[in-house]
């Protein structure tokens, strides 16, 4: 069988870049570099830009911090047009022809965000002595939702509880409006400087919901403490809905992507090929999780089988020997190790396809094989 380098060797360059760039092998080292790389880049070009906004600093470091910017940009240019150009060996653009796949891919979300971090640039050379396009650059910070998946996770989350999460807005907006106008009525006549018109008494209540107290101004009628009481308790639910909204939708989101990826180990048994989506989401149920550290025995040829096992992450090695005491040792990492009996280990070749699948027995007799 091929190795892992062999199979690099006979890559297009397109389809190399792509491995590296695109995540097709995540524990590459290349890959891995790329990544802590880009990421270092988008902070110290944040950290610089913020300290480009100290006078100071500005003034003794101004060239260096101006030089490690476009060094930046550079990079990010790059990275850009590479991402552009392995689109096309994308899994999901394959059915469209190159131009087309580099359209879509551009056009999805992470991509429209590298293509905003080189704006800045652009702004800067057209308003060269407009100091507010500085601030510009700290869009970069975006780029690391890249490098994330909690990040995407959360931006899926505030997308399914869009409407739930709206609907906090409004409850916010409709206690703010009633706490303001109730206090203006009972406190503006009282405080006419504080308290005198609607945007003053918005201004009040707000600081009151988003926190304890309303600072250096407080009521001075009973009417007016009791507003501002039921005020500072109303801000605690106001704050409280949407983290349970969002702390809810988390829990939801990692069971359900625990579940597709179960789901899909499960359908990738040939013994379960013929069940439906109905009766694996029913196995799926039923499984458990299992943990062993490094050079544990799971099962022994011989031993009687009374699991299944999917292995979720790590690899496995089965050793298998035939009569004459030869062995021969495959590690694997995504297949299925079945807690049964491993018949033979079989090498053939059907023409110039070669074919290693293992001959397994179930603890019932049946046989059936992992390729």
């Amino acid at each position: 069988m091929a190795t892992e380098q062999e199979q690099r060797d006979g890559q297009s360059p397109r389809r190399r870049v792509f491995e590296i760039l695109e995540h097709g092998r995540r524990r590459e080292p290349a890959s891995r570099a790329i990544d802590w790389l880009l990421v270092v880049l988008v902070v110290a070009n944040v950290v610089a830009t913020v300290a480009h906004t100290v006078p100071d600093i500005a003034a003794r470091h101004g060239a260096a911090l101006q030089l490690l910017d476009r060094v930046c940009v550079l990079v990010f240019a790059v990275e850009y047009l590479a991402r552009i150009w392995v689109a096309p060996e994308h899994p999901l653009l394959h059915r469209y022809t190159p131009a087309g796949a580099r359209v879509r891919f551009a056009a999805t979300p992470l991509m429209v965000i590298d293509a905003l971090a080189l704006l800045p640039l652009l702004l800067e050379l057209l308003f060269p002595r407009n100091e507010l396009m500085l601030l510009t650059r700290l869009v970069r910070f975006l780029k690391l939702a890249r490098y994330s998946p909690a990040l995407a996770t959360l931006g899926r989350l505030i997308a399914s509880e869009r409407r739930a999460l709206l609907a906090c807005v409004i409850i916010f907006t409709g206690i703010l409006l009633a706490a303001a106008a109730a206090m203006h009525v009972v406190e503006g006549a009282v405080q006419p400087d504080k308290l005198g018109d609607m945007p003053k008494a918005i201004w009040w209540a707000a600081s009151m919901l988003a926190k304890i107290g309303g600072g250096e101004l407080a009521p001075l009628t009973t009417p007016g403490r009791i507003i501002a009481a039921i005020t500072v308790m109303l801000g605690i639910v106001c704050f409280a809905l949407p983290v349970a909204i969002i702390g809810r939708g988390f829990y939801e989101e990692i069971r359900r992507r625990d579940f597709v990826v179960t789901f899909a180990m499960v359908a990738r048994v040939p013994l379960f090929a013929r069940l439906d989506a109905a009766a694996i989401a029913d196995l799926v149920g039923i499984l458990r999780a299992l943990t062993v550290p490094p050079g544990t025995t799971i099962i022994r040829k011989g031993e009687r089988g009374n699991a299944m096992y999917l292995i979720a992450s790590g690899r496995v090695e089965v050793e298998s020997r035939d009569p004459a005491g030869n062995g021969q040792t495959v590690t694997v990492d995504r297949i299925v190790a079945a807690g049964g009996v491993v018949v033979r280990l079989v090498d053939q070749s059907w023409g110039s396809w070669p074919e290693l699948y293992f001959q397994m027995r179930d603890p019932e007799g049946n046989e059936f094989c992992l390729q």
